[in-house]
């Protein structure tokens, strides 16, 4: 796949209501990580697979991204501001007209999943699918959205904090032109509003036995961030050692 084919969008708009504890005055993803925005980690995920242009879309104190991105030298930064909360499918059509491919990455700016972006979108293309989604398995987990699938690999239904064999991964490769079958007027989410829709042989799900990290309460903050510090001290006393 040719890199320069397709866009990424990182969903950044959300309220972030039960981290404003921990956030005060800043949007979920510059929650801070040990010294660095969460969203930073995100934005590594993407260029570590060789994608360069991506679109930030902002909402609740949004020049809090803006500026930040903006000092990045290694992506070309396109930034879709929404004045009133559009929900993740409202932010995504808002931005469609800065969107240059025939394909689109659809990342969540809240959590982290570190899969292979570059394979994702090759099974999409080869599954011809209008929009892949990456899930992983639950592993019992209720605290993300269910999902159940065909022997195949196609998407037939969503269980909403219920039991199902696998959990969606807030990663998605979307065809461009499908955006239009957002509704066009008011909020609306992806996975109530959109995704359903293509709930009848249209939506792939490609599983990835990766582990699903987000920053959606205070606790999760903690916790991610205790993980991500353990994990960079290992590093770091593994590369004196060599």
């Amino acid at each position: 796949m040719s890199h320069t084919l397709c866009d990424a969008v990182i969903l950044c708009g959300g309220l972030g209501t039960r981290l404003q504890p921990a956030l005060k005055d800043r949007p979920k993803p510059m929650a801070p990580i040990n010294g660095r925005p969460f969203l930073d980690l995100v934005i590594d995920h993407v260029l570590s697979h060789g994608f360069r242009r991506i679109v930030f879309c902002t909402g609740h104190h949004g020049d809090w991204i803006a500026q930040h991105v903006s000092r990045r030298s290694d992506c070309e930064a396109i930034i879709s501001h929404e004045q009133t909360p559009l929900g993740t499918a409202g932010a995504l059509r808002a931005c469609s007209s800065q969107l240059t491919g025939a394909t689109t990455l659809v990342l969540n700016g809240d959590s982290l999943c570190r899969i292979d972006l570059q394979a994702l979108v090759a099974r999409h293309r080869h599954r011809q699918a209008v929009a892949t989604m990456a899930v992983i398995p639950s592993n019992d987990r209720t605290d993300a959205g269910g999902v159940r699938m065909d022997e195949l690999g196609w998407i037939h239904s969503f269980q909403e904090k219920q039991p199902a064999p696998f959990l969606n991964a807030g990663i998605y490769v979307i065809q461009t032109n499908a955006i239009h079958l957002i509704p066009e007027s008011g909020p609306c989410s992806l996975e109530r509003d959109f995704f359903p829709r293509l709930a009848d042989g249209r939506l792939y799900g490609y599983v990835c036995e990766v582990p699903l990290y987000d920053i959606g309460t205070p606790a999760r903050l903690a916790a991610f961030e205790a993980l991500d510090k353990d994990t960079t001290e290992r590093h770091y006393t593994t590369s004196l050692s060599q």
